[in-house]
């Protein structure tokens, strides 16, 4: 008799924790996406801009203004500044799109993988078939750090959310 209350009490233990998970496992919040966002643009701008400068790729940071400008004035300085806030927006889709795909799982590698798909959209709109393997190289080393970048801070904030979130509960 006792060692089925013991089992009961187990199991009802475990379905709570169980349902307290599924509660627990919310959305991140903007603010959060914001400064992922914030922080992802300035360090992943200037290993850009490194990157740009040393030679080792033809896409400073204004390449990201593209679409707004000529390929002539992709060297400016307005063009720098709207490639950074056209990173930014493209960090935060990015990220967003990250933490509704995946903020339920919780794999490292997800990030190298959402990096490697960001790498071949990239790669279509600067057609990546006339890269150099220098080029697709330092590329290929951006966007899979970004991505695991990205990856990992989601899922870091998810888990810490989460995890206090859960707390306040008990």
């Amino acid at each position: 008799m006792e060692v089925s209350k013991t089992g009961r009490k187990h199991k009802q233990s475990r379905v709570s924790q169980m349902e307290e998970s599924r509660q627990g496992s919310k959305r991140l919040s903007t603010s959060k996406i914001l400064e992922v966002a914030f922080w992802g643009t300035i360090i992943w701008g200037l290993i850009r801009l490194m990157a740009h400068f040393l030679n080792m790729t033809p896409y400073g940071v204004g390449a990201f203004a593209r679409p707004f400008i000529s390929i002539e004035d992709e060297n400016t300085f307005a063009s720098l500044c709207l490639g950074a806030i056209v990173l930014f927006v493209e960090t935060v889709v990015a990220s967003f799109v990250f933490s509704l795909l995946f903020s339920r799982i919780r794999a490292w590698w997800l990030g190298l993988v959402y990096g490697a798909v960001m790498l071949v959209i990239a790669g279509f709109f600067f057609h990546i078939g006339n890269w150099e393997v220098a080029t697709l190289s330092t590329e290929g080393a951006w966007y899979l750090t970004f991505g695991l970048f990205i990856g990992m801070t989601i899922m870091l904030e998810q888990s810490d959310e989460n995890h206090a979130w859960n707390e306040s509960t008990r």
